[in-house]
């Protein structure tokens, strides 16, 4: 035998053991798809064949309804516009297209709308000049299929434009409710040039490239889009909701009671409780404080719900309006070096770090609307949340499911992955004491508080991510949380009647992003369901049940976009897919 063919055959033995060794326990189902190990895998979606309802096997199947840059009725799926609704170009000439470019994402939710006898696709776009376009769809009625027949723009010029529109939810009233992540800092606004950070500094061409025009308080709210029976579309921001990194605000069976997810590090967890059934103009706004039950796993603890403020929208556009500043809401003091404040200041730890605050005189309730976490954290909420991501509703337990991306930072306790560092706990409050897991993990919420029926008591982990380190020769050594578990969990929704959640990833700790189906019953993953191409994202997994048909909408945001980007062969690579998977009703 020859050197080369010694060689060979070590390496061969070497990858056979390590695979051995790193078993995909969910490759040999049916409902499940292998971990994708090749090249080819790797570069498209892939989706099981069957997927398990309520113990039975049915077909499941994916298609693709436009992709970035697709171009329908005259308009450009993704194409950004300014102030006067109009196209915008980048320096180079070409069109702002919503896809990774000039910094943000791409397509981040999409939601299926039945109005009068039409059905329309509404997806918002994340990138700091944000977007919304309306697809009107049609269904084929013998095989549910949905294909696009026209298109049309969102205009948001009415509340200066929208801004990094992440996920989103169906309200019980059949409205839209879109969210705008990531607030800018307002404390750090350089009045004299409008600049607070280079990833503010991307909404300039909105205004025509003048940033000045622009104000950190104009955006991170949530917004509700209402599509009539002639197929026009209304975009209403909700001021009354707060202002802070929303991902998502789901709206429970009682069209009144709203949870909000707060992105980011050293977050807190919002509810909004409306006046009235659904209306969002106006409501009482709370945030939580977390009392710790237990530390094992992702830990549990009890909720207490502090209240902020009631509020109003309208009252609140013209403050909004009016281009306030940081100054005008609060005085700022330096810490102490032992971490305490002088006396009329509180002190806080958000995700501007330690700080020492007052509201000026009476101006608590926009300092409720506009500054929602420094508020919620002077009232004594907890802040040390890490990036809370998807909410969804489980009606046959009446529970409510959280994912969180991660478990770290603020969450643990005076320490960063594990290690000793008082940053983000520091003048703080120090609720959450947790072992650090950048897997992440998802949460049930109990309901049933003093303040209402859809109201959470406590909250505790149901399944969390396992980091593992893969040994280099092993197929699956790009990883660094387990391929047989959830990473970075993001995106969720519920199937009602089927003790079924499904998960998707967002996640640098997969190489390719996963979607999974936890079964709710035993509080474990029984499948996993679908992939995204390298570098993307799995957004918008939302069940909708239209006509009869069952779909999970199914984004795949900014291929190639987070990892990978030596491996795009051509343009159309990187263009991100809006589509969906259908779940067959029949039996197999």
């Amino acid at each position: 035998m020859s050197k080369l063919t010694l060689s060979f055959a070590v390496v061969i033995g070497l990858l056979g053991s390590a695979n051995a060794k790193d078993m995909d326990t969910f490759a040999n189902k049916d409902t499940s798809i292998a971990y994708p190990a090749t090249d080819a895998q790797k570069r498209k979606i892939n989706v099981a064949k069957k997927f398990d309802l309520n113990g039975k096997k049915v077909d499941l199947k994916y298609k693709t309804i436009l992709r970035t840059g697709d171009v329908l009725s005259g308009e450009t799926f993704g194409l950004l516009k300014d102030e006067n609704d109009k196209p915008i170009k980048l320096k180079d000439g070409s069109s702002y297209i919503c896809n990774g470019q000039y910094g943000g994402s791409g397509p981040d939710h999409t939601e299926f709308l039945k109005v009068g006898d039409k059905l329309y696709m509404l997806t918002q776009f994340e990138c700091q000049v944000g977007a919304e376009y309306l697809v009107e769809l049609k269904q084929d009625k013998k095989s549910g299929e949905l294909s696009p027949v026209n298109m049309k723009f969102v205009s948001q010029k009415d509340y200066h434009g929208g801004w990094v529109h992440c996920a989103g939810s169906k309200t019980p009233w059949n409205s839209f409710l879109g969210s705008e992540e990531y607030e800018s800092d307002a404390k750090k606004l350089n009045k004299a040039t409008g600049e607070i950070d280079k990833y503010y500094s991307f909404i300039a061409p909105y205004f025509g490239g003048d940033l000045k025009k622009a104000n950190p308080y104009y955006y991170s709210y949530i917004a509700e889009t209402k599509v009539d029976e002639k197929g026009n579309a209304t975009y209403t921001k909700h001021y009354s909701m707060g202002r802070f990194a929303h991902e998502l605000a789901y709206v429970m069976p009682d069209k009144k009671t709203v949870y909000m997810s707060d992105d980011g590090t050293n977050c807190a967890m919002f509810m909004y409780i409306a006046d009235k059934e659904g209306d969002l103009s106006s409501g009482t706004l709370y945030a939580s404080k977390w009392k710790q039950t237990s530390s094992e796993g992702a830990g549990a603890a009890n909720l207490e719900w502090i209240k902020l403020a009631h509020l109003n929208d309208s009252e609140l556009k013209s403050k909004v309006d009016s281009r306030l500043s940081f100054e005008d809401i609060f005085e700022s003091a330096k810490p102490k070096v032992d971490g305490t404040c002088e006396a009329g200041y509180t002190s806080v730890n958000t995700s501007g770090g330690h700080e020492c605050l007052k509201v000026k005189k009476g101006m608590d309730s926009v300092a409720a609307a506009l500054e929602t976490r420094r508020y919620a954290a002077i009232k004594g909420a907890t802040t040390e949340f890490r990036k809370m991501e998807g909410i969804t509703y489980n009606p046959d337990n009446n529970k409510v499911y959280l994912a969180m991306s991660q478990i770290a930072k603020g969450m643990e306790d005076n320490k960063k992955k594990g290690k000793d560092n008082p940053k983000y706990d520091k003048g703080g409050n120090n609720d959450i004491k947790l072992a650090y897991n950048k897997c992440g993990a998802v949460y049930a919420l109990e309901l049933g508080g003093n303040l209402g029926k859809y109201v959470a008591k406590n909250m505790k982990g149901v399944i969390a991510g396992t980091p593992k380190k893969y040994d280099s020769n092993s197929t699956y050594s790009m990883n660094s949380c387990d391929i047989n578990s959830i990473a970075n969990p993001d995106n969720i929704t519920y199937i009602p009647g089927s003790n079924t959640l499904m998960i998707g990833e967002d996640t640098g700790y997969h190489q390719t992003d996963l979607i999974w189906a936890f079964d709710t019953k035993e509080n474990k993953l029984k499948d996993r369901v679908a992939s995204t191409a390298y570098g993307s994202e799995t957004t918008s997994v939302m069940y909708q049940n239209i006509n009869g048909f069952k779909y999970l909408n199914f984004v795949t945001q900014h291929p190639y976009g987070e990892s990978d980007k030596d491996k795009v062969k051509s343009p159309s690579d990187v263009q991100s897919y809006v589509g969906y998977m259908q779940i067959d009703g029949k039996e197999n």
